[in-house]
Order: C-alpha cells, then sequence, then structure tokens
C-alpha cells in the first residue's frame, strides 16, 4: 500500500512490488563440496539461493547461464537454467564432476552476460604409489605380485576406489605381456601377479595408471643385470666359464656333457647343484604364485557367475524382445534411430515441438515375427540401413529432422541433429525416412475379419511347394496399437510400409526348397536356413547374423514395467559377461604356465638327481661318465 499525506488529506492505492534482477546467490557449501569432490561423483546437493539487491528472492522464471569447468549436467538440458517458485536454482542431482584427481572444477553464473557468481573447488587429490617394487632383478625373471595403492594425502587408502570402473593399466614397450591389460581395484588395492623382465640387461621402465583417470599415475624404473657362473678351481682362483644372460644361455647349456667330463674339480659340481637346486626352488616358488593366481581368478570367476546369476533373476521374464531389440538399436552409436529410442525415454525429448507425433518409429520396432531365423533371414534381405530406417506418417514429418545451410550442408542446430547434439551423441552416418503418405499402397483386398488384417495376394503357384511358408509381408506380426496406424489415404503399415520392404518375397525352409520353386518367384525369396534371392538372378551368397533383427514374440508381446531399470541391468550383464570372459582367458593361461612350469621343473629334477648321483660316486674319474638328461 502506497499512502501519500498532505496537511489535511492523506491519499492511498494498492500497489505490487516486484523483486530486482539477480544479484547474489547463495551456495550450500557443505564437504561433499569443500573436499570430497571426486571424479565420475554425481553432486547431490547443489541447491543455489538466488537474491535480488535487497535480498529478496528473485521472480520465479528468471533465467540464468550456468557456466561449467570440471563439471557437466547429467540431464543434457544445456546451460539455460530458470530459478523456481521458492527462488532457487534446483541442480541437485544434475551435476557430474568429469575433471580428474587433483584437479579443479568452476561453477559460473551470468544474467545477461553479467557474472554474478563464480566459484572454484578443489578435486580430490589421490596418489598412485607401488608398494615393495624392487630396485633390481636378475634378466628374463619375473616381477611377481607387486601391490598398487591409492591413497589421499594423508596416505590413507582410499577403498571407494572399487569395482568395475576402477582398473588398472600398464604402459610399457618392455613389458609386453602386460601391455593392454586391466587389473581390478579392491578397495583401493591392486595387485599385479606377474610381469616378464626383458632377456637384455639394462632398465625397465614403466608406466601404472588408473584405465580410467589417467592422471593418476606412477612411473617405475628397475635395474635389470646379468648374472656371470663363475668355476671355482682347487687353488680358490676364479675363472669365467661364462659372462651371458642367464636367461640367454640356461644351466643345462653350461653343464654340458663335455665340459663336466673335463671338469677337475669336485666343487665344481657342488656348485652346479646348488644353482640347479636353486632354479629348482625358483620353479617352485613361480608354481606356487601360479596355484594362487588361479585360486584367486577362480574365486573372482565365482563372484562375477553369482553377480550375472542375480542380475538374471532381476531382469527374469520382464525383458520384452522388443526392449531387446531397442537396447540393440541405442548401442548403435552415431545413428539416427539411436538419438530417437534415447530420445523416447528421455526429459528433454519434446516430440510436440521438433518431431510432432507423425512419427511412427523405427522399422526394427514396428513388427515382430514367430522365430529367430525368420527374424535373422527377414533382417538380412533388408539390410542395417533399412531395419534403422525412421518412418514418418508424412513429408512434412520428415522436414522437421533436417535442414540446410546455403552451402547445402547439414545445420546441426536443427531437428534431430539439435536434439542428438544435446545427448553427445551426434550422427554421423546418412540414415533413410520412409514416408508412409509417399508409398504406393497394396491396393489388393485385405482379410478384415482376421486380427492381422494379413494381405489377400494371390497363391504364387499352382500347388503347395515343398517347405513354403508363406510371404513375409504377412509372416510380420504387428502389435494391437500399430494395427491403428492408418496413412491419410486410410492404409495400415501391412499395406504400405512392410509392403514397400517385402513385396511379395516368398519364404522356405531350406535352400533347396526355395530353389525348386524358382520358375514361381517375383520379389524373391528366403529360406530359414540361410538362402537369399533377390529378384530376377541375384543370388546373396555367405552367412551373416545381424545384430539389429526382428523382436521375436512366438506368443503374446511381453509387458516391461521398468525400461530404463531394464536398460540399465541388461548393460550391467554385459559388462559383468566380459569381465567373466577376461577372468577365464586369465585362468586359462595361469593354468598353461603352471603345466610348463611343472614340466620343466621335472625336467630340472632329474638333471639334478643325476648329478647327484655321480657325486655320490668313491672317485671323481666317474665324472668322466656323466652324461646330462637332453633338455
Amino acid at each position: 500500500m502506497l499512502k501519500i499525506s498532505l496537511s489535511d488529506s492523506e491519499l492511498s492505492h494498492p500497489c505490487k512490488v516486484k523483486p530486482g534482477l539477480p544479484s547474489t546467490i547463495n551456495m550450500d557449501m557443505s564437504l561433499a563440496w569443500e573436499k570430497n569432490l571426486t571424479p565420475g561423483e554425481v553432486i547431490d546437493d547443489a541447491l543455489l539461493e538466488v537474491l535480488d539487491h535487497c535480498g529478496n528472492h528473485v521472480e520465479e522464471g528468471m533465467e540464468l547461464i550456468v557456466n561449467t569447468v570440471g563439471l557437466s549436467f547429467v540431464d543434457k538440458c544445456g546451460p539455460v537454467r530458470k530459478v523456481n517458485s521458492e527462488g532457487f536454482v534446483d541442480l541437485r542431482g544434475m551435476l557430474k564432476v568429469v575433471s580428474g584427481f587433483g584437479s579443479e572444477a568452476c561453477l559460473t553464473i551470468f544474467h545477461h552476460k553479467k557474472k554474478i557468481f563464480n566459484r572454484t573447488f578443489q578435486i580430490a587429490i589421490r596418489n598412485l604409489k607401488a608398494v615393495k617394487v624392487p630396485e633390481s632383478c636378475p634378466a628374463g625373471t619375473f616381477l611377481e605380485n607387486i601391490i598398487f595403492e591409492v591413497s589421499d594425502c594423508d596416505g590413507v587408502i582410499d577403498e571407494s576406489i572399487h569395482g568395475l570402473q576402477h582398473t588398472l593399466s600398464i604402459r610399457s614397450n618392455q613389458l609386453k605381456d602386460v601391455q593392454g591389460a586391466q587389473y581390478a581395484f579392491e578397495h583401493g588395492r591392486c595387485v599385479l601377479p606377474r610381469a616378464q623382465v626383458p632377456n637384455e640387461p639394462g632398465t625397465v621402465s614403466f608406466v601404472a595408471y588408473h584405465t580410467h583417470f589417467s592422471d593418476l599415475e606412477t612411473i617405475i624404473q628397475i635395474h635389470v643385470y646379468a648374472l656371470d657362473l663363475v668355476r671355482v678351481n682347487s687353488e680358490n682362483d676364479f675363472e669365467p666359464i661364462c659372462s651371458y644372460p642367464t636367461s640367454s644361455l640356461s644351466s643345462q647349456d653350461l653343464l654340458s656333457p663335455s665340459q663336466l667330463a673335463s671338469c677337475q674339480s669336485v666343487r665344481y659340481i657342488e656348485d652346479a647343484l646348488r644353482k640347479v637346486s636353486d632354479e629348482i626352488e625358483s620353479i617352485d616358488s613361480n608354481i606356487r604364485s601360479e596355484e594362487e593366481m588361479i585360486k584367486f581368478l577362480d574365486s573372482q570367476k565365482k563372484s562375477v557367475e553369482n553377480r550375472i546369476a542375480s542380475l538374471k533373476d532381476e531382469i527374469g521374464h520382464r525383458v520384452g524382445a522388443k526392449e531387446i531389440t531397442r537396447h540393440k538399436i541405442e548401442e548403435n552409436v552415431g545413428t539416427a534411430a539411436a538419438v530417437l529410442c534415447n530420445l523416447s525415454n528421455h526429459k528433454a525429448y519434446e516430440p510436440g515441438r521438433s518431431f510432432k507425433d507423425e512419427v511412427v518409429g523405427i522399422v526394427a520396432l514396428l513388427g515382430t515375427v514367430a522365430n529367430r531365423d525368420l527374424s535373422r533371414m527377414l533382417s538380412v534381405y533388408l539390410g542395417e540401413d533399412n531395419m534403422l530406417a525412421v518412418v514418418c506418417k508424412t513429408q512434412d514429418a520428415a522436414n522437421y529432422f533436417e535442414k540446410y545451410d546455403t552451402e547445402g550442408n547439414v545445420d546441426i542446430r536443427f531437428g534431430i541433429h539439435q536434439e542428438a547434439a544435446k545427448l553427445g551423441v551426434p550422427i554421423s552416418r546418412r540414415f533413410p525416412i520412409i514416408c508412409l503418405d509417399e508409398i504406393r499402397p497394396y491396393n489388393g483386398d485385405v482379410f478384415w475379419n482376421i486380427r492381422q488384417k494379413k494381405l489377400n495376394l494371390p497363391f504364387p503357384h499352382s500347388k503347395t511347394h515343398k517347405g513354403f511358408r508363406g510371404l513375409a509381408v504377412n509372416l510380420i506380426n504387428l502389435s494391437a496399437e500399430n494395427l491403428e496406424i492408418i496413412t491419410s489415404s486410410g492404409h495400415g503399415l501391412r499395406e504400405t510400409l512392410f509392403y514397400r520392404l517385402f513385396g511379395e518375397l516368398q519364404v522356405y525352409e531350406t535352400r533347396n526348397d526355395m530353389r525348386q520353386a524358382m520358375p514361381h518367384l517375383r520379389n524373391g525369396a528366403i529360406s530359414l536356413d540361410g538362402g537369399i534371392i533377390k529378384g530376377d538372378g541375384m543370388l546373396l551368397l555367405g552367412y551373416s547374423d545381424p545384430e539389429i533383427i526382428f523382436p521375436v514374440m512366438p506368443d503374446a508381446p511381453d509387458i516391461l514395467e521398468d525400461p530404463e531399470d531394464v536398460f540399465t541391468k541388461v548393460k550391467k550383464m554385459n559388462a559383468e559377461k566380459s569381465v567373466l570372459e577376461t577372468v577365464e582367458n586369465k585362468i586359462r593361461k595361469a593354468e598353461e604356465n603352471r603345466q610348463k612350469l611343472v614340466m620343466k621343473r621335472n625336467k630340472k629334477k632329474r638333471k639334478f638327481d643325476e648329478m647327484a648321483e655321480v657325486m655320490s660316486q668313491p672317485s671323481g674319474s666317474q665324472l668322466d661318465q656323466y652324461h646330462p638328461v637332453s633338455q
């Protein structure tokens, strides 16, 4: 209420006072922001209070530009954010840390190009170090059970470094057997079980680093030396036998029959026995290491198998075949079909604004078939481009997908390209669009009295040929929803889309059945065992198993209660299967290494026993009859 008073009268009038422009932003600075930001973390408490110069909350709907460095928006909706009815910009659960350990993240907010807030945050500092690494080792030997730890500035191990996303990689041109391999962290620790040192003396360098956060690394250098074998004579003089690395010239080569026959000192044999004994002990140690590794990997394998079984139980029968096909399409990154599938479940997708309601869907998701063999062959016949084709009702709907600048280049700020950019998955290849209203439809009779409304096409031959399964266009099953899709001229999907794709394509059980019916083919044929005839005189040979196929539904369509939850579990299960395959390969390799070591140990033991028997003879002349076991 505004009041104006004169000497003898008073004037009053109601008025509304609006808050001013944004001037100050208050932010809750919790411990999570001050000390504990870690790469990959989604921040749960980012709530910004927006005030004008008088300390009032600004008006609801006010737009601010939120720029980030080292952070990204989880919802992919861009930097423009609105003030809510309580005067806050709510970014809880919207910001993800993308910078590495020890770096900084920055949050800057503008209103009409005026900076009103800027804050820099320190991302947690972590160090990667190796525990008990030898300074030197003999050439041709093995580094074993090197432990790596991730710790904070105080040396406390960060046990949150754990799980599938935390693995250690080795980068080295000298350690060939571990180059490119990944080793899992468990509660901040990782073990490099075994790495072979080169056969040549020198310096071995390698970099151990976190696979996903490469700034978290440590460089290790080890001196590699060669051992000289020395023979001691009775006068205690040292006479070198050789100066080769032990890995390039083994003890078996040094202890040849000619050397032993010419040996004049029992001490020489004693030294040789001691060396072979040491080698046997070393092999025994390596065998124990391999057995421990196999035991560890077996435990890891059982754990992964249990997780896969648990995920299968959680997914259960809720996963519809259609949703599995949708998941496969989403994995085709860079395609328009993948973008559409992502947008269909994305909060930022608003069909009425850019894609209208005339977008029908993706070819692969518009029909189902009764068995996998039929699905595979129909998919091979169409090819991946047609399976991923986008289907619209009208040409106008297709125009919403793409437009071009004055030079004829695609405008990535429009249509599906704009939406793809927001998702961070730009479209990288051409894609077909099928407009139903532009298709010349099938103009024959339709079986309106059956649910699937199949086409009343003439029988392709006068009598039933062996193995004939039917016409492809009628073997596609449509859901109740898709049966209701009608063009402006009154035709359904079977009369337009699938008749356009398959025509009168015939389906047979075997290649031989298909060849017998060749005189009666119009648009070609396929067989369930892999045969394809495309038109007159064109055969498609070879074999392929396409990723994108029509969903297989022998009975009623499956019902999926929570597709986003299922997608997450399917991805987790696929990741676990990859881990299982890696573990099984490691077990197989460890078992092979153990078997080789056992065989090597047995040969060494036979050598040792034979030499010990020679030493037990009463006279040194027996040395002349010594013949070592061939290695």
